[in-house]
């Protein structure tokens, strides 16, 4: 349990509002009372992830919504807040708040689901799972939409917990049969087909078999009904189950869980439902949303090609990008294990001089991989790929990437294979992908002849 007489944390990018928001709340009852007299007696419970403290001063007034009714809360916090969170405030709204200090795994879902552990959610009718999202980055464009900075959190909570939407919101969980969860409208999203390949994977590794196609709330801050959750709570999951959120990589398990625990409203014949907020703040966007889009790297997922869905979502995911298919040499691709480190031609790389009878090379490839912290490699799965490329030969769709100056993004060891088997004359399509940078984007407004010039210069190749 955290000790007590903490005060708020301030800062310049969570507001209370209070007057405003209380006047809305104030309208919002009046406007609701019948609901509210109806649903009065129906219990609610809160979970609510507190990674950032300091926005407390924000959240406090949307939980201020819930005032008439009865309600319980949760608040999870990971343990090295021990000591910094605004207790006194959090019991003054709600006096017999429970409070978890976790380890800092699994983001918000292992709490989520520790929390679900330790009570009964039978004893509820409505159940809300909040958090406290970051709003420092500056700009984020993720499933067609842009978000500036407050832009998320404000959708997260005004289109679960605001104070025009909370008394219909439990209303519907509570009463309405069709209903399982409610969140934001435009929160309700479907993944790329890199992510959803990923997440199915994941799952099939846990003896879960789900269809392609699903949805569900970007975010995590919804409404739901508690029995919805069932089987999301009945995982043989805990907190030490989860990465820590600092060396997560990759599709991790609360990713997928993100995902999971939406799928049991549909499960149980039951709607993810939205509350439309914030239609004319998000119709302004539009149009320079649809300009991002025709940058955005989710347009490589509509080419005639396969790209790793590990590389997309470490490398490509989320940004922008200019692309062109192009043939190479094989002699004229390069390779570079590290921003800044030294570029080598493709016959001096690793893998290459395994194939050419050097067999040390791939020891020390596999070590470097190891010290840098990047996926292990091992000379029996590259082996196992020569095998595989050797009997059934190389399927261009599974295209070779490179950068603007032929440095190898993804498919070194097919490119060393393809060096090996048919020679550095060879030619062979290669997809060339360059990243514009969310800053400089004017820059890659310029011809491509002077961005090359500059590029080549800056890492002294030759022109």
């Amino acid at each position: 349990m955290p000790p007590a007489g903490k005060s708020e944390s301030m800062s310049s990018h969570y507001y209370s509002r209070s007057l405003i928001r209380s006047a809305a709340r104030s309208a919002g009852q009046k406007k609701y009372s019948d609901l509210m007299k109806k649903n009065k007696n129906k219990k609610i419970l809160v979970i609510l992830h507190l990674f950032y403290p300091e926005s407390w001063m924000e959240i406090r007034e949307y939980l201020l919504n819930l005032k008439g009714y009865t309600w319980d809360l949760c608040v999870t916090y990971p343990d090295h807040l021990e000591g910094k969170l605004p207790v006194d405030s959090i019991r003054r709204i709600n006096p017999g708040t429970r409070f978890f200090g976790l380890e800092n795994k699994g983001y918000d879902i292992g709490p989520f689901l520790h929390v679900l552990h330790q009570i009964d959610i039978d004893e509820y009718d409505v159940l809300f799972k909040m958090q406290s999202k970051g709003v420092h980055r500056r700009w984020i464009f993720i499933y067609k939409q842009l978000f500036f900075r407050r832009d998320w959190f404000l959708n997260l909570y005004e289109g679960t917990m605001g104070a025009d939407v909370i008394h219909t919101t439990i209303d519907r969980i509570a009463n309405d049969p069709q209903t399982g969860m409610i969140s934001a409208q435009n929160l309700i999203v479907h993944d790329p087909a890199h992510k959803e390949n990923l997440v199915l994977k994941y799952l099939r590794g846990m003896n879960i078999q789900e269809e392609k196609g699903y949805y569900f709330i970007a975010g995590t801050c919804f409404a739901v009904k508690p029995s919805c959750l069932r089987e999301f709570r009945a995982l043989p999951c805990t907190q030490d189950d989860f990465t820590p959120v600092l060396s997560s990589r990759g599709m991790s398990l609360a990713h997928v869980l993100e995902r999971y625990m939406c799928f049991g409203a549909q499960k149980n014949g039951m709607e993810i439902r939205g509350n439309d907020v914030f239609q004319g703040r998000r119709a302004l966007k539009r149009p320079l949303e649809k300009l991002l889009g025709r940058i955005s790297s989710e347009r490589l997922l509509e080419l005639p090609v396969k790209i790793d869905d590990e590389y997309f979502l470490w490398k490509l995911d989320n940004r922008f990008v200019r692309y062109r298919m192009r043939k190479m040499k094989l002699g004229d691709l390069k390779y570079q294990m590290v921003p800044g480190e030294k570029i080598l031609p493709l016959k001096e790389t690793y893998p290459y001089r395994y194939l050419q009878g050097d067999k040390s090379a791939y020891e020390e490839y596999a070590r470097l991989h190891e010290e840098k912290g990047y996926p292990a490699m091992t000379a029996e799965r590259f082996d196992e790929l020569t095998r595989s490329m050797s009997e059934k030969g190389y399927d261009p769709r599974n295209i070779i990437l490179v950068n603007e100056l032929g440095i190898l993004r993804d498919g070194q060891h097919r490119a060393c294979f393809l060096a090996h088997k048919y020679g550095l004359d060879h030619k062979i399509r290669v997809l060339e992908i360059e990243n514009i940078d969310r800053i400089f984007l004017i820059w890659h407004l310029c011809p491509r002849f002077i961005r090359r010039i500059y590029y080549r210069k800056r890492y002294d190749l030759e022109i």
